[in-house]
C-alpha cells in the first residue's frame, strides 16, 4: 500500500486498539470515579465501594468496548451466533482483566495504601497489555481473508 503513513498503515490495528481504548479508558475511569463519588460520599456504602465502583464501571466498559472493538477496531462482521461467540470470548476476556484489575486494586488499597482513585488510575494501565493480547488472539481473531481485503 502506498501511503503518507506507512507505520500507521502497518499498525492499523494497533492504533485503533489505542484510539477505542483511550476512550473506552476515560469512559470507564469517568463511571468507576462518579460511581466511588456516589456509592462513598451518597450511600455511605463503607470502606469497600471502589471495588463496588469499579464492578459497575467494568460492566457498562465491557458493554461499550465490544461495539467499538467489533467494528471499528477489529472490522468484525460477524452476525448471529458467530457474533454471539464472538460476544462470549470477548466477554470471558474481559472478565480475566476484570479479576486482574480486582486484585491489583486492592493491593494498591489495601496494601500500599494507595487512594482508591489514584489505585484505580493505576491498574488501567497493567490491564491494557492483557486487554489487547486476549482481544487480538482470541475475541477477534483476525481471519486471512479480512486481513487482506484492508
Amino acid at each position: 500500500m502506498n501511503s503518507k503513513f506507512p507505520l500507521l498503515d502497518k499498525f492499523k490495528t494497533e492504533f485503533r486498539f489505542l484510539l477505542v481504548g483511550s476512550w473506552n479508558t476515560l469512559f470507564g475511569y469517568s463511571i468507576f470515579v462518579f460511581s466511588l463519588f456516589i456509592f462513598d460520599e451518597m450511600l455511605l456504602i463503607g470502606s469497600y465501594s471502589y471495588l463496588l465502583a469499579i464492578t459497575c464501571s467494568h460492566i457498562l466498559g465491557i458493554i461499550n468496548s465490544f461495539f467499538f472493538h467489533k467494528y471499528f477496531t477489529f472490522g468484525s462482521n460477524e452476525v448471529g451466533l458467530e457474533a454471539f461467540k464472538e460476544f462470549f470470548r470477548f466477554f470471558n476476556s474481559y472478565l480475566i482483566t476484570f479479576i486482574l484489575n480486582l486484585i491489583l486494586i486492592y493491593i494498591f488499597v489495601e496494601l500500599f495504601l494507595f487512594d482508591p482513585v489514584y489505585a484505580g488510575a493505576l491498574s488501567i494501565f497493567i490491564c491494557v497489555i492483557f486487554t489487547f493480547f486476549l482481544l487480538s488472539k482470541y475475541s477477534f481473531k483476525v481471519k486471512e481473508s479480512r486481513e487482506l481485503n484492508e
